[in-house]
């Protein structure tokens, strides 16, 4: 083994002195640098092209696997690998490159053909004859339940009818009679009364389309006491939408109530106005008024930044124990 240069003239590959330590005298290291290891990742991923998608008439977008297929945004696919089976769906977003730890259950096969669209056209006319047999066989059972509607998969191997019901009745009968009838394995399923709402679709109140049948992707919890911070009228059929529950805009604007209520003084609290002093009676938030009733039984509206709260005297110190706290400092019911 030829020995190892020791002066910079003598080293070959430039101004670089390399002293001649045993520990360095490798052939695979000639110049002394480590060898780091592999390192193994404890949580492999994988770098996934994931598109998103809408089955028939849902409005909620699913992830999918698009693969190496360039989708655009309208676009037919089949997909396979889904719990409903090969299922024709339309792409509502590109794919983009996402990194996951698992893959989407759902994967795109192929971009739909002519004859995927004559079969899906179909398969829409066998589910609405589902839903009229099906309809037909609840009212002859005498069932407190609702057909909403029937999914038939692409290979014709089931066939899912959607059944809403504020109550749980035995459907064992029920499918039975509709596989013999429809000559195919029938699966009932059970949804709410808000999913019932959105497969139908309608009008609201407000003489728009609703709003679950066209953007929401999923129901936030809406409360009475949104409706009661916002100033309506409490009839369940003022604040009730199509489905018979409290209507989901109620939350769209809770936050900016929220906020705003905190710059007005509550209910029944002692204030002053140009005018003297009184009590609030109401509050209009989107006016930014304080309706104000007076000792002489009359009332009047003040702007906000004209009202200004009158606090009692043990307020201004810490109350003792005989006095007790403020009733008017509780909280709401």
């Amino acid at each position: 083994e030829a020995p190892l240069p020791t002066r910079v003239e003598d080293y070959p590959y430039g101004r670089r002195v390399y002293l001649p330590l045993a520990e360095d005298r490798r052939p695979e290291d000639a110049f002394g640098e480590p060898d780091f290891p592999e390192y193994d990742w404890p949580d492999q991923g994988h770098l996934v092209a994931v598109a998103q998608v809408r089955y028939g008439e849902d409005t909620t977008p699913t992830p999918c696997d698009a693969g190496a297929l360039p989708l655009r945004k309208g676009d037919a696919v089949v997909l396979e690998g889904d719990a409903r089976g090969p299922a024709l769906a339309v792409v509502t977003s590109p794919p983009r490159r996402v990194y996951l730890r698992e893959r989407p259950w759902a994967r795109v096969s192929r971009r739909a053909n002519e004859l995927d669209l004559k079969t899906e056209t179909k398969l829409r006319l066998r589910e609405a004859e589902a839903v009229k047999v099906a309809s037909a066989t609840v009212r002859a059972m005498d069932l407190p339940v609702k057909v909403v509607r029937a999914e038939c998969a692409m290979n014709q191997s089931r066939l899912v009818v959607h059944l809403a019901s504020d109550e749980r009745p035995e459907l064992r009968d029920l499918g039975r009679q509709l596989s013999v009838a429809l000559r195919t394995r029938v699966e009932l399923r059970h949804v709410g009364v808000r999913d019932a709402a959105r497969s139908l679709g309608g009008v609201g109140p407000c003489g728009l389309q609703l709003c679950c049948n066209t953007f929401l992707s999923e129901f936030a919890p809406v409360s009475i006491r949104q409706a009661k911070d916002q100033g309506l009228a409490l009839n369940p059929q003022r604040v009730s939408g199509v489905c018979g529950r409290l209507m989901c805009c109620l939350v769209y604007e809770d936050a900016f109530y929220r906020q705003q209520r905190a710059l007005f003084p509550k209910q029944n609290k002692r204030v002053n106005t140009p005018k003297g002093e009184g009590r609030v009676r109401d509050v209009d938030v989107l006016a930014r008024t304080v309706r104000v009733s007076f000792p002489d039984g009359t009332s009047e509206s003040f702007s906000v930044d004209d009202v200004k709260a009158v606090f009692p005297p043990q307020a201004q110190g810490r109350p003792s124990p005989a006095q007790g706290p403020d009733p008017e400092d509780a909280p709401e019911e």
